[in-house]
């Protein structure tokens, strides 16, 4: 005797779809690629950090508002460096920089600096950053004078931030 097909001709195949799957999938995947940007530290290359036994990387940028320091440019040895820091900052005596473009500060600019740390908090707390977490990361170059440090520590203390972070680079 011959069995009989036991499927009827109303049954469904039990393919799964997989379209809304990886719809989701490319949804999550831009979610993530979105909301994960790397926050960067702003390196200028006219500065060259001193060397420390016991430092290490930055592990997490978020809250660091940038200040570099820089050397006389007349007393910069390497003519290279001097020549792109006179094109990066044309404005004559500039002590420190924020980073931005043309936002190098003198030492008579010392309230321009106190004003762009204060915008830079500003910014950070309605972003809901606590206040403990904001900080200076001051990148000095090695050959910068003591006074240009101290200069941007003040005022970064009238701008009400007293977390101090000193860039240098891991001994060799």
């Amino acid at each position: 005797m011959a069995k009989k097909n036991m499927r009827g001709a109303d049954e469904v195949s039990g393919d799964v779809d997989m379209s809304p799957m990886i719809d989701c999938c490319f949804l999550l995947l831009i979610f993530f690629v979105v909301n994960a940007t790397a926050i960067t530290v702003a390196k200028d290359a006219n500065i060259k950090m001193p060397s420390a036994v016991s430092s290490s990387d930055l592990k997490d940028a978020k809250g660091c508002i940038v200040v570099n320091i820089f050397n006389d440019p007349d007393k910069m040895s390497d003519e290279k460096t001097r020549k792109a820091f006179l094109e990066a900052y044309p404005k004559p005596n500039v002590w420190w920089s924020s980073g931005e473009e043309n936002g190098g500060y003198s030492p008579d600019e010392t309230d321009a600096l106190t004003e762009y740390v204060s915008k830079q908090k500003e910014q950070m707390l309605a972003r809901n950053l606590e206040e403990k977490q904001i900080r200076i990361y001051l990148r000095g170059d090695v050959n910068a004078p003591w006074a240009r440090t101290a200069g941007a520590i003040k005022c970064a203390a009238a701008a009400g931030v007293v977390n101090i972070v000193f860039g240098t680079l891991p001994t060799k």
